[in-house]
């Protein structure tokens, strides 16, 4: 398990704290001087400087000054303060951690933005500070750590400015910084915070009770592939090696370790997709290549499953190349000298495909059609079947702009390119926002549509366009429509809010919901949420509470299920609810789970922030944890799965979309791919979608959240829980190993497998 901290400093380490820092590898400077203060606390805004009171002493409080501050600041000269002062210079590249003690009164926020600057330079730079969170639940004094090592900067600090909340209610709300604290590592940093453990690994006893859970049954993996030894070639060419390996395993093409096994075994249920990469690795360069997978054979004789291979795409991704793209391979290729080439080979089984053992054929071809590589891989079939209709609900954007755009499809095909677009996404469990042949101001005036609307996979579309403003008129045309059948009803979402900001925003929102609620009978409004404010002072109203009557389906960013009891475990992680209102409406699950019990459902969405540590689905992030989020969606019963664009190429230069997307968020979060699960064909001689490494990941993870469904009604809640959190507890505590995944997810099938069967 990821474990960035283990239980940190008892109660009479803290007590030290308070006195003065002693830590190897900490550099501490208290604010205890006024005078010195007086002179280089300067520029405030929305906010006052005094000094004294509360038994702080000297230490300057920053108040806010006006209700409804929007940036509530001040300026510190550092360098000045620490001349003043008798103290020697702090180096930037030396401490890169910086560690404030505050105590904070009635803050209404608890989200910390510090800024610095150095070698004498007093202003800050747009993209020069880091975001931290502090307890504004208690007067007490508490720790928060900024981690500036990802600038690499150098020099003396200079500069600061305490940004100590983004947003404040009312006046009064104030902040007093007492001393800071640098540190050399994190490792040092970390020991400075007073924190109290989250860890929701499993116990010894649950540990052996997942063990025997998972051995039940167990599989009988192909007989051949337990005792497989590495085959060689009619024309063995050593030059070239060949791996298996995990679809959900990102390799290098600078990887030269080919690493892998000799051979693959993919395990599945009836009617479900899964895939495997094949890995060549030269030792010396080869080209004009060829690569022949024969169908899988069941031992039978008879039976097959159908094989598709596809070539990696690679892109550069912090200084590595890897794929993402998969085209379908077409052709001959090379393979460079001390470089790696990764395919995918997948295959699928059908409602009546017969269970057991499958095994295909891999050849490699020189130029001269002589078989220059063989391998054996196989396939495992268990006995029950995957339903069409995924438990786990989707809706990821098409964005028909884009494809249009970069097709060069200027005069309109009759929507055949979108429908090319929304059916690979389909056949992969995905819903985009809008059927092919949807509606136009809930009028569906297409009768081909129908054909979607009856589709089982189809488990949610939007019933007017993103973003639609609703009337009464529009939103009566689409239900007058959609109530022909229940089921269409059923899967109707509207979404004409998006990720509301303000209060302004909100009252939009719930203007949305009066007029659903006059026209469309058992209406699902739904409206991603990425931010959260106190509106009341007290922490009894937040943007959840305010939109409470209107809002039928929830749909948080992920960050929202982590607590401050995990960022106090871990303060990497990114939250979103503050300590004030945790503590007066309930920490974030548990409101959720209220809300589901009420007839609510609950979805959530990841964008490009935040990432690594937390799962997600993004190009530089562990594609293990691609999967594993939805096993954590499975641990928090959330419904569904929003992402806002499955083909987010806008704007992209000259390369038809087909590029790593590279971001860079909040000054040093990098983000690769945001917005991009398929690509454009045109650039690979295709009219239609190319898939993607990470599609084949997202759809596997979808897949796994159906098993961990049907496992919950024959196993029960608490058993299949255990097994999700020996893989999984947080979204920052989760295991990235895809050989411990593996074993588990293979004994996660056979265990539903044996119950469903009775073996």
């Amino acid at each position: 398990m990821k474990r960035l901290l283990a239980f940190l400093i008892v109660l009479a380490l803290a007590f030290s704290l308070l006195a003065g820092c002693s830590f190897t590898g900490v550099k501490s400077v208290k604010l205890d001087n006024k005078e010195a203060l007086e002179a280089t606390l300067f520029s405030p805004n929305q906010c006052d400087i005094s000094f004294g009171g509360d038994g702080v002493g000297n230490a300057a409080w920053l108040t806010v000054n006006t209700d409804y501050a929007s940036d509530p600041f001040c300026n510190f000269n550092f360098k000045q303060y620490l001349e003043m002062t008798g103290r020697g210079a702090v180096r930037a590249d030396e401490y890169p951690y910086v560690v404030l003690k505050i105590k904070t009164k009635n803050c209404s926020g608890n989200n910390f933005w510090l800024f610095v600057n150095v070698d004498g330079v007093l202003a800050p730079l747009p993209d020069l500070y880091k975001n931290s969170y502090f307890d504004n639940s208690t007067e007490d004094w508490c720790y928060v750590c900024f981690d500036f090592s990802e600038f690499g900067l150098t020099g003396e600090y200079s500069y600061f400015r305490f940004d100590f909340e983004v947003t404040a209610v009312a006046a009064g709300e104030a902040c007093c910084i007492g001393e800071m604290l640098f540190a050399k590592t994190e490792a040092d940093a970390i020991k400075l915070l007073t924190v109290s453990s989250a860890d929701k690994g499993l116990t010894a006893e649950e540990k052996k009770a997942v063990e025997k859970m998972l051995a039940t049954y167990g599989t009988e993996a192909p007989a051949e592939y337990k005792s497989y030894k590495a085959k060689k070639a009619p024309l063995e060419d050593a030059g070239v090696v060949m791996k298996f390996n995990h679809s959900f395993t990102r390799i290098a093409e600078e990887d030269k370790s080919a690493s892998g096994t000799d051979t693959y075994c993919l395990y599945m249920a009836k009617n479900e997709l899964e895939s495997c990469q094949l890995v060549l690795t030269g030792k010396e360069a080869r080209e004009g290549l060829t690569l022949e997978v024969s169908d899988f054979v069941h031992s039978d004789g008879a039976s097959k499953l159908p094989v598709e291979v596809f070539e990696g795409y690679y892109f550069e991704v912090e200084g590595e190349h890897v794929i993402d793209p998969t085209p379908p391979l077409a052709g001959s290729f090379g393979v460079e000298k001390n470089k790696s080439k990764s395919f995918v080979i997948k295959t699928g089984t059908g409602e009546d495909s017969k269970d057991g053992s499958y095994k295909a054929t891999v050849n490699v071809k020189n130029s001269s059609g002589d078989v220059i590589k063989t391998a054996d891989i196989f396939a495992y079939v268990w006995n029950f079947t995957l339903p069409e209709a995924t438990s786990c609900k989707t809706m990821m954007d098409l964005s028909w702009y884009s494809i249009y755009m970069y097709h060069e499809c200027y005069e309109g095909d009759g929507g055949l390119l979108y429908k090319l677009y929304y059916d690979l996404l389909l056949e992969n469990r995905i819903c985009s926002y809008n059927i092919p042949y949807n509606s136009a101001d809930g009028l569906f005036t297409d009768d081909r549509v129908i054909e979607y609307l009856d589709n089982p996979r189809v488990t949610a579309f939007q019933a007017l366009n993103f973003k639609t403003d609703l009337t009464d008129a529009n939103v009566a045309a689409a239900y007058n429509y959609l109530s022909q059948k229940q089921e269409w009803l059923d899967k109707a979402y509207f979404y004409p809010i998006d990720e509301p900001l303000n209060v302004s925003m909100l009252n939009q929102v719930n203007k949305a919901g009066q007029i659903l609620k006059n026209n469309f009978p058992g209406y699902k409004l739904i409206t991603p949420v990425c931010y959260d404010e106190d509106l009341a002072g007290d922490g009894s109203v937040d943007f959840f509470e305010y939109i409470k009557e209107s809002e039928t389906v929830w749909c948080p960013h992920n960050f929202f299920y982590s607590t401050w009891k995990d960022y106090q475990s871990n303060p990497k992680t990114y939250i979103g609810i503050s300590p004030i209102i945790e503590r007066k409406l309930g920490e974030f699950p548990e409101r959720m789970k209220k809300e589901q019990e009420e007839g609510d459902e609950v979805w959530w969405y990841v964008t490009r922030v935040p990432n690594d540590p937390e799962a997600t689905v993004l190009i530089n992030c562990n594609p293990v944890g691609s999967r594993e989020i939805f096993w954590l969606q499975s641990l928090y019963d959330i419904d569904g799965f929003l992402y806002y664009l499955s083909n987010d190429w806008a704007f992209r230069e000259n390369n038809y979309g087909v590029d790593p997307k590279f971001e860079i968020v909040n000054g040093t979060v990098k983000s690769y791919g945001n917005g991009v699960l398929v690509y454009c064909g045109k650039p690979f001689g295709i009219n239609g979608p190319v898939g993607s490494l990470r599609l084949e990941v997202v759809r596997d993870g979808i897949e796994d959240f159906e098993y961990l469904t049907m496992l919950r009604k024959v196993y029960g809640d608490e058993n299949t829980d255990l097994i999700i959190r020996s893989l999984a507890v947080s979204l920052t505590d989760w295991n990235g190993d895809a050989d411990s995944f593996a074993k588990t997810r293979i004994a996660l099938g056979g265990l539903l497998n044996g119950l469903l069967n009775n073996k």
